[in-house]
């Protein structure tokens, strides 16, 4: 690989962006506005709650109460957990949504007509999950208390506490999720860029050069990455300075998470875009297999559908998924590096494959 070509690359491409104001606008403060109008804009019923049980009294009673809980399947059994400390991981973890701590003696205050306070920790990060899991959950617990007994129907109360957003203020939830999805945006400004060039004619120029599949496609690749970071900056002070979103985390390390989710999501758009030859034909696929899916399967809005394993395996493949985790992480969880090293490996290797096989596959011809 020459420097010098790739220089050259690097340099053509840093000038067309800074040129052509509407692609310039397209990886720099659409994804803010973006993110400001989505903002205001999601709020769904949430299925699928993953749910852990300390259960203090462990009887019948107790056992029958959690049974109905998760009957219908809305509310879904992960495990037992023996402590506020393990609460604690679970939840910054992601691995569960909302722990239900059932006090001694459950059964028997119950039994004999005294009040019986439930604790539930839920997961304030996802404000949207936690307003909704909490009301359900008293729903259910005060059924269950009528069908016990009639005169028992108000005697088990749920003191609910949300960790990390007490207050389950939505945005502070949302804004940090939104950010996977208005930085798909200089993903599209990529894929425009390749598909234009088939479109001018101006690839067959470069064709003709002795250029290389990796000068080529790393000159396109850390233009847009570099760009898409000042994107970034624009969407994280808008989430900050506008939603007063807490970032309770490093910047250092949202940064680094950034970066990573831009070579993932470009370096799957190149993969896509060395297949397509216009450019409205790459706005669409774009749109329908990033943009769109990543709203509804990537954890933004409503937690994954764990029983559809067509879901499962569309999130599987969208970068958004493991950033949603990272964003919502730093923001309000003050995660860092460790604590997300499995996601990142995972960018990492999303943005690593696709760019490998571009350049396997990649041929100084263009198909008519």
């Amino acid at each position: 690989m020459s420097l010098h070509r790739l220089w050259a690359i690097l340099r053509k491409e840093f000038r067309h962006i800074w040129r052509d104001k509407r692609t310039l606008f397209l990886v720099t403060l659409s994804p803010a506005i973006m993110l400001f109008t989505f903002a205001y804009l999601f709020a769904l019923e949430v299925q699928n709650v993953r749910v852990a049980v300390w259960d203090s009294d462990q009887t019948a009673l107790s056992r029958q109460f959690v049974a109905r809980l998760t009957v219908d399947g809305k509310f879904v059994r992960q495990g037992n957990v023996a402590g506020y400390d393990q609460i604690y991981r679970e939840l910054q973890s992601g691995e569960i949504h909302v722990a239900i701590v059932i006090p001694p003696n459950f059964e028997t205050r119950l039994l004999a007509g005294q009040r019986v306070p439930l604790q539930a920790i839920a997961d304030g990060s996802d404000a949207v999950t936690a307003s909704q899991v909490t009301a359900r959950l008293r729903e259910r617990t005060y059924a269950f208390s009528q069908q016990v007994s009639p005169s028992a129907a108000a005697m088990i109360t749920v003191e609910t506490q949300a960790w990390y957003n007490r207050e389950l203020n939505s945005k502070y939830s949302m804004v940090p999720g939104l950010l996977p999805i208005v930085l798909i945006l200089p993903a599209l400004a990529i894929a425009l860029a390749i598909t234009r060039e088939k479109e001018l004619g101006s690839f067959e120029t470069l064709a003709t050069t002795p250029i290389q599949a990796a000068e080529y496609l790393l000159g396109k690749l850390i233009p847009y990455i570099g760009f898409g970071l000042l994107s970034a900056l624009v969407a994280i002070a808008v989430a900050i300075l506008w939603f007063q979103v807490p970032l309770r985390g490093s910047p250092i390390d949202l940064l680094v998470f950034t970066t990573l989710y831009l070579f993932a999501s470009l370096g799957e758009t190149m993969f896509f875009a060395s297949f397509l030859t216009s450019q409205g034909t790459a706005m669409r696929i774009i749109l329908l297999i990033f943009f769109i899916p990543s709203f509804f399967m990537a954890g933004i809005i409503l937690p994954i559908d764990t029983r559809s394993g067509i879901a499962q395996a569309a999130s599987f493949f969208l970068p958004a998924t493991q950033f949603v985790q990272m964003t919502r992480g730093v923001f309000l969880k003050a995660m860092d590096l460790p604590a997300l090293f499995t996601q990142a490996l995972y960018l990492l290797a999303l943005g690593f494959v696709p760019t490998l096989l571009s350049m396997l596959m990649f041929r100084k011809q263009v198909d008519y």
